[in-house]
């Protein structure tokens, strides 16, 4: 039984007008007429009736409406869920972070999406620079927020920068400074943050000539406060990370301005789900209006 046929029939009958009908559907009206003539032979009985006060259902359509309504609600309703399984709804997003931004980011994020979204799961993995670019390269995951690298050959999409501040002992020697040259790191035990923000330290590093004395670590954000502030030595860390950090460390913008820019990356060519896009656009508009704690 055609599906367009019991469309085209409730439709006429709703409407009360064959007119009216193919011009709502965009059949002429004989057109609709053989539709309706073949469904009748179809099924072996008169379906609706003509005259003056314009279509209404026989008996027998009166009888049978009912289950031809029901029917073409579950087709529809059967459409819809192909579609939003072919547009990615309805699953699950993979998404890799790091963890300064599935702690300050996220949240609000993945709630607006969700908003939209209700039945989409949004499944949330901390990571460092290359468990996040190796897993959207290799399938893992469907985006990840991280700095951008050119190491690795993915679609990068900016999101906001994310300066580097310098983060020096409490009982550092700074006077009425406001921020920190940053050529005085040079000789200096610097506790070098892990899990890939060494990679962005070391290129800011290298491109301004300078070269402390790095002490490798494979401790989180707040260990490095922890460390600065007894006094181990002093460290970089970005404004996102040191978000509701409470540590007694001294905090000053790096001199010249330095910063890392965080974004999504996607697996090159990489389509983008509908769902999928509507997630970067929330991250978009919610990062647009964020607000740092950077001290200043």
């Amino acid at each position: 039984m055609n599906i367009q046929k019991l469309e085209a029939l409730i439709t006429a009958i709703d409407l009360g007008s064959f007119s009216r009908a193919a011009e709502r559907l965009g059949y002429t009206q004989s057109g609709l007429t053989h539709m309706m003539n073949s469904l009748e032979a179809e099924l072996g009985f008169a379906l609706i009736e003509r005259g003056y006060f314009g279509v209404r259902p026989t008996k027998e359509g009166e009888r049978v409406l009912p289950r031809i309504r029901a029917l073409v609600a579950m087709e529809r309703e059967l459409s819809e869920d192909i579609r939003r399984i072919r547009e990615g709804e309805g699953a699950t997003l993979r998404v890799g972070a790091y963890s300064s931004v599935a702690m300050h980011w996220l949240p609000s994020i993945i709630e607006s999406f969700r908003a939209e979204y209700p039945d989409v799961a949004v499944e949330v993995t901390q990571g460092s620079v290359s468990e996040l670019y190796e897993g959207v390269a290799g399938g893992r995951f469907d985006l990840v927020f991280v700095s951008r690298n050119d190491r690795y050959p993915c679609e990068f999409i900016p999101l906001r920068h994310d300066r580097l501040l310098a983060i020096l002992p409490p009982t550092y020697p700074i006077g009425e400074r406001r921020s920190f040259p940053i050529g005085e790191f040079e000789k200096q035990d610097f506790l070098m943050p892990s899990f890939g923000f060494d990679i962005d330290i070391t290129s800011v590093f290298d491109e301004q000539g300078v070269a402390p004395r790095a002490i490798p670590t494979l401790v989180d954000d707040p260990a490095i406060v922890s460390m600065v502030e007894h006094g181990l030595g002093v460290s970089i860390l970005s404004a996102l990370c040191l978000r509701g950090q409470s540590g007694r460390v001294l905090c000053l913008p790096i001199e010249p301005d330095v910063s890392r820019q965080l974004g999504i990356a996607l697996a090159p060519g990489k389509r983008q789900s509908e769902t999928l896009r509507r997630l970067i656009g929330h991250a978009r508009k919610f990062t647009e209006s964020f607000e740092t704690e950077d001290n200043q």
